[in-house]
């Protein structure tokens, strides 16, 4: 084996076992050889449009994406165009079987129900891995990426932007000491579903000529490509059509994760960061029709949370979608002006006894407190040091692949690694349970199980795996 091999492998190493650490400790990580730790990492990544194509453009910065990989042959070439020393693939399989000693670290840029098997092939690799949000599309899937990625000894990162952002920081830190009083309260929305969702019929019709159809399936078992039914009215506003990929998957369980897989990781990301990653005992959950298929249309989630050293028990509520032609959001806290509230098509409130915390956006990226002379005397308390940064920063904020890539480099721990990402998509997921269930579920995370009722523990885990993708 070539030196520069070698060198690139005791460095990769070396980062990847002081990834615990804090964001930045460049000296410790200089090889023996001397080698700098801004060595180039060799990307390869899966899932290459959409997503995937700010995923890859931010992980290639300063490094070299080596391998592309996507199921359809239009996005592919497009792609080639983008990165044209990089071996392009349709199936990620034949990737890493052909390319695993060339590669370093792997994106996941896919549909929610590959982010497992694509994750869980990088892991086996023993490369870094990067999964897009929602981690994965069943708790049990989770938790086992959760437990191989720390085996191991991969740095990890899921793609929700808003957890390298200073506005979480900060929210947390008014929180915590105090700046709004006691919390009591969390109220949290979003305008998706942008798909169809509902009692959908899917259709058979021939796949696409540039779609390989059987490798997007994945884990889930062979069937013909299909569209799906619309009513006329709901045809006029299905911008993306009738068929299932390559965006309107999120609506099927099979496939996605609804509104809450699609949002939830990022408007959540602050209310668990905030309750000291608390997983809820109780979830309440209301909806429009629910089939075995697809999500719902709209829904209202209520997740209880036990009282902590931290915080009084307390609900986290949960809006999405369109309900009544008007969207489906929660009261208003009378002390956010009304026209902030109109504003948000997504959003947060944090309701304390003497102050609430606002954002009108998906990522708590700035967030206010309300009323504004109660804010004024707040940034005076952090101006004077009275309330403390406390949170450690990220180096990257908003771009959480290049904050991965960095800590690969660099040492440190990412924002989102699996051991924070994982709980908090369980928390998101939980909400799906429950809608799922159409009842209200306890849950227990040390059995990880239902204990109310036992029909909702059947969605806990993919009912079967093609075994050519993963075998048990």
């Amino acid at each position: 084996m070539a030196q520069s091999s070698i060198n690139r492998r005791r460095f990769l190493t070396a980062s990847a076992n002081i990834a615990g650490g804090a964001f930045f400790a460049p000296n410790i990580l200089r090889s023996q050889s001397g080698e700098s730790p801004n060595n180039k990492l060799r990307i390869a990544c899966i899932g290459i449009d959409g997503k995937g194509s700010s995923d890859s453009g931010a992980a290639a910065d300063g490094n070299d994406i080596v391998a592309i990989v996507d199921v359809d042959t239009d996005r592919l070439a497009k792609a080639q165009k983008r990165f044209p020393g990089a071996e392009a693939f349709t199936d990620f399989r034949k990737m890493f079987e052909k390319m695993s000693d060339k590669i370093d670290a792997v994106t996941v840029s896919t549909p929610d129900h590959t982010h497992f098997v694509a994750g869980m092939m990088g892991v086996q690799h023993k490369k870094h891995v990067m999964v897009q949000k929602p981690m994965c599309n069943t708790i049990w899937e989770v938790r086992e990426l959760h437990k191989a990625a720390k085996a191991a000894g991969v740095v990890t990162q899921m793609g929700n932007q808003g957890r390298t952002m200073e506005g979480q920081r900060l929210a947390k830190e008014w929180v915590d000491q105090g700046a709004i009083g006691t919390l009591k309260e969390i109220r949290l929305w979003t305008n998706r579903p942008i798909w169809p969702q509902g009692p959908l019929k899917k259709v058979e019709v021939p796949a696409p000529a540039n779609l390989d159809w059987n490798v997007w399936l994945g884990v889930e078992p062979s069937e013909p490509y299909f569209e799906f039914d619309l009513t006329p009215e709901d045809a006029k506003k299905a911008k993306r059509g009738k068929s299932v990929q390559p965006f309107n998957w999120r609506g099927w369980w099979q496939f996605g994760s609804g509104a809450l897989g699609d949002m939830g990781c990022h408007i959540m990301d602050s209310s668990f960061s905030i309750l000291h990653q608390a997983i809820p005992v109780k979830i309440e959950a209301e909806s429009s029709e629910i089939t075995d298929t697809c999500a719902p249309v709209w829904s209202n989630l209520r997740y209880h949370f036990a009282a902590s050293d931290q915080h009084p028990a307390l609900v986290v509520s949960w809006n999405d979608g369109i309900k009544d032609g008007k969207p489906n959001k929660p009261e208003r806290d009378e002390r956010v002006p009304q026209g902030a509230f109109d504003k948000a098509s997504s959003g947060m409130m944090f309701i304390g006894t003497e102050g609430v915390i606002f954002e009108g956006d998906a990522y708590c990226a700035s967030p206010v407190i309300y009323p504004l002379e109660h804010f004024n005397e707040v940034k005076k308390s952090m101006k004077e040091g009275t309330i403390k940064k406390t949170e450690a920063r990220s180096p990257k904020p908003g771009e959480p692949q290049k904050e991965w890539t960095h800590v690969v480099k660099n040492g440190g721990t990412t924002s989102s690694n699996f051991d924070y990402a994982g709980p908090l998509t369980e928390f998101v997921s939980l909400g799906n349970l429950a809608l799922r269930a159409k009842e209200t579920i306890v849950w227990d995370k040390e059995k990880m199980k239902v204990t109310n009722t036992d029909a909702p523990n059947k969605f806990i885990k993919r009912p079967s795996y093609r075994p050519e993708f993963f075998k048990m």
